[in-house]
C-alpha cells in the first residue's frame, strides 16, 4: 500500500471516528430530551398509555423514558427545593437554546441584585452568579444550576433567571415538582 492511500485511509478513519462521537453524543442528548418531554407530559395530567400513543411507541418504551426522567432528578425532601430544582432545568434548557438572551437576562437582574443586596450571603450568591454567567464555559453554569447539595440548594434560592420562563413554562416545572416526589 502506498503512504499517500494509508494516509487517507487513516484520515477517513479518523474522521469517521469524531463524527461517530459526535452522532453518539447527540443521540444521547436526544434521549434525554425526549425523556424530559414524556415527563413533562405525564406531569400536565396525560396518561402512559396516551403518551405512547400521540408519540408513536409503545406502553413500556414511553414508561421506562417517563422513569429515566424522574431517576435523573436528585431526592430533595422539600417541596420549594423541587420547585426550584425543576425550574432551573427549565432555565438550562433554555441555555442550550438561546445562551446569549439568557446570559443577557441574568446579567441585567443581577445588576439588581447587587444593588440590593445588603446581608454578606446574599452577596457572595450574587458574585457567585456573576462569575458563572459571565464565565465561558455553559457547562459550569448548568452544573452549578442543578447540583444537589446545599450550595446548589442554596444558589437556586437567590436565581438571576427570573423572566426567562414563560407563565406556561414555569406551571409544567412546578407539575415535574410535585410528580418528581
Amino acid at each position: 500500500m502506498s503512504t499517500t492511500l494509508t494516509d487517507e485511509l487513516i484520515r477517513k478513519a479518523k474522521d469517521a471516528a469524531v463524527a461517530a462521537e459526535e452522532s453518539r453524543i447527540e443521540m444521547l442528548a436526544a434521549s434525554g430530551r425526549r425523556a424530559e418531554a414524556v415527563f413533562a407530559l405525564w406531569a400536565e395530567g396525560m396518561s402512559v398509555r396516551k403518551i405512547a400513543e400521540v408519540i408513536g411507541v409503545s406502553p413500556s418504551v414511553s414508561q421506562r423514558l417517563l422513569e429515566k426522567a424522574r431517576e435523573s432528578r436528585p431526592h430533595l425532601t422539600r417541596r420549594e427545593e423541587r420547585v426550584s430544582y425543576e425550574l432551573h432545568r427549565a432555565v438550562a434548557e433554555k441555555v442550550s437554546e438561546d445562551p446569549q438572551w439568557v446570559l443577557s437576562k441574568a446579567r441585567t437582574n443581577l445588576q439588581k441584585m447587587a444593588s440590593r443586596a445588603r446581608e454578606a450571603h446574599a452577596r457572595g450568591w450574587v458574585a457567585e452568579w456573576t462569575a458563572l454567567v459571565n464565565g465561558t464555559d455553559l457547562n459550569r453554569l448548568v452544573d452549578a444550576m442543578l447540583r444537589a447539595d446545599e450550595r446548589g440548594i442554596d444558589l437556586r434560592q437567590m436565581t438571576p433567571f427570573a423572566g426567562v420562563l414563560s407563565q406556561e413554562e414555569r406551571l409544567v416545572a412546578i407539575h415535574k415538582a410535585a410528580r418528581a416526589a
